[in-house]
């Protein structure tokens, strides 16, 4: 039976499942669905997400043959070039896409059976990554930087293409209060290794000087703790964000390295000069 197909700006592409139950006689007519679906649009690939079936099945046709993937993965590649693509997620759009000429893929049958295969052919290679990117709930612009994604979402916009609810980049992100917790309690630590100044000008006591150690030694790992607490985070925005350039892995390592370099030297300055067995006191 042929199928609607799931095209732009429609966003069920999502994340699929392993086929688990290959007795189950839905896989069968699944399969049709999707030659019966092809055949309809004259297309030579499909992922079962595609038609809205969250399932890891592809199948691509050439030479009138049909070759079912079911629960694909791709173990190696080889040679990156850039590839024009065009896909019918997004109609009447040409995308240049980084792929890699030659892969080798494990794979499974309708029946089950486990089958390796090395793809040499640039064609059936770049569409198997690109099929298995669906899979995966991504789509061909996820594999593009960032300026290139906003052309091509321009464009289609000019067509009338827009989702329904586009995911615009915030101007302040939640995790920005993450970094602005963790910038107060870096700045305590850093005041504090002014301690022995002003114990000896107040005459504080060694009480007092233990319980401000005492902090040190909480906000340390604190730290470390809020910026697993951002990354895990930032990754989350970066999935749902895609078009952010705050939401880049680059900016989230530099903003985590720096604050976790700053509290390991502000905890060993608070060793060295709070630490109430210091020499200092």
């Amino acid at each position: 039976m042929v199928k609607e197909l799931v095209t732009y700006p429609d966003e069920r592409i999502i994340a699929c499942t392993d086929v688990r139950d290959f007795k189950d006689e839905s896989l069968p007519r699944l399969l049709q669905d999707m030659k019966d679906t092809m055949e309809a649009n004259g297309l030579d690939a499909l992922a079962a997400i595609q038609i809205a079936h969250p399932f890891n099945i592809v199948i691509l046709k050439k030479d009138g043959e049909y070759l079912e993937l079911i629960n694909p993965r791709i173990l190696k590649k080889e040679g990156m070039f850039d590839n024009k693509e065009r896909t019918a997620y997004y109609p009447d759009i040409e995308l240049t896409v980084p792929r890699y000429e030659k892969i080798s893929l494990i794979y499974e049958d309708r029946n089950g059976q486990t089958h390796s295969k090395k793809i040499d052919d640039p064609w059936l290679s770049t569409t198997i990554q690109r099929k298995i990117d669906y899979l995966f709930g991504g789509t061909p612009l996820d594999k593009v930087n960032k300026e290139y994604r906003e052309q091509v979402l321009e464009a289609l916009a000019g067509k009338g293409l827009i989702p329904e609810n586009l995911d615009v980049c915030p101007t302040f992100s939640r995790k920005d209060y993450i970094t602005s917790f963790t910038d107060k309690i870096l700045f305590v630590m850093g005041l504090s290794l002014l301690t022995p100044l002003f114990a000896k000008f107040f005459d504080w006591s060694r009480e007092t000087i233990s319980a401000i150690y005492t902090f040190d030694k909480i906000a340390f790992p604190l730290v470390l703790v809020l910026m697993v607490v951002y990354f895990f985070y930032a990754q989350y925005e970066a999935r749902k964000y895609k078009q952010c350039s705050s939401c880049q892995i680059g900016n989230q390592i530099g903003i985590i390295v720096k604050r976790s370099i700053a509290a390991f030297a502000f905890a060993l300055g608070a060793w060295l000069l709070v630490n109430p067995d210091s020499p200092l006191f």
